[in-house]
Order: structure tokens, then C-alpha cells, then sequence
């Protein structure tokens, strides 16, 4: 397959890639941008380690393809703190796993 321009709001950051058609948002997270945040376990969205914020919902990055995020805003966990501190449930949750926090963040 060829690779395809995509253009991502990822963590207020817009991203220029070259991606496959078939990649997944996990796989461009962790693979391409480093976003090592966002674990990978299942790949079947059942454990919800992989769980990102889209538009303000909770999804599973592990299912859903990249070209699909097109035009939306993905946060991360990375993305849930300010550069001088965590987020309040990011240090309350501190020792959870990061879909836990994505998911109570997505909530608010």
C-alpha cells in the first residue's frame, strides 16, 4: 500500500504525516509521534488501555483508523496536564492506568 498525507490535532499540536490507509490511531501515536502514553494490550478494545479523548469522548484508539480523525481534536494522556503541572486526576490517578484517567477526564 502507499502511504497518505494526514493532517492530526493531536494535544492542541497539529501533525503533518505520511500514514498507511489501514494504520490505526494507536499505531500513529505510538509509532510515528512517540506518544508512548497510550499503551498497547488487546488491539480489540476490550482492556481500554489505549483509550484517547475525541472531540471530548472517551475512544479506543486501538480500533478506530487515523483517516478517521481528520478534522478532530485527539487528546492524549500526554495531553491532560499544563506544562508547570498535571492535571488534578492525572496526580489523583497517578497510580491507575491511563485509560482510567482518560476515561473519568472525558466525564468532566
Amino acid at each position: 500500500m502507499s502511504s497518505t498525507p494526514l493532517e492530526l490535532s493531536i494535544n492542541g499540536k497539529t501533525h503533518h504525516l505520511q500514514v498507511e490507509p489501514h494504520w490505526t490511531l494507536l499505531q500513529v501515536l505510538r509509532g510515528e509521534l512517540k506518544l508512548t502514553g497510550t499503551k498497547e494490550n488487546c488491539l480489540e478494545a476490550e482492556c481500554g488501555v489505549c483509550t484517547v479523548l475525541l472531540d471530548g469522548k472517551a475512544v479506543n484508539s486501538c480500533i478506530l483508523l487515523a483517516r478517521q480523525c481528520v478534522g478532530r481534536s485527539i487528546v492524549t494522556i500526554e495531553g491532560l496536564g499544563k506544562p508547570e503541572g498535571l492535571h488534578p486526576l492525572q496526580t489523583a490517578f497517578i497510580e491507575c492506568g491511563a485509560g482510567a484517567v482518560r476515561l473519568l477526564y472525558s466525564r468532566l
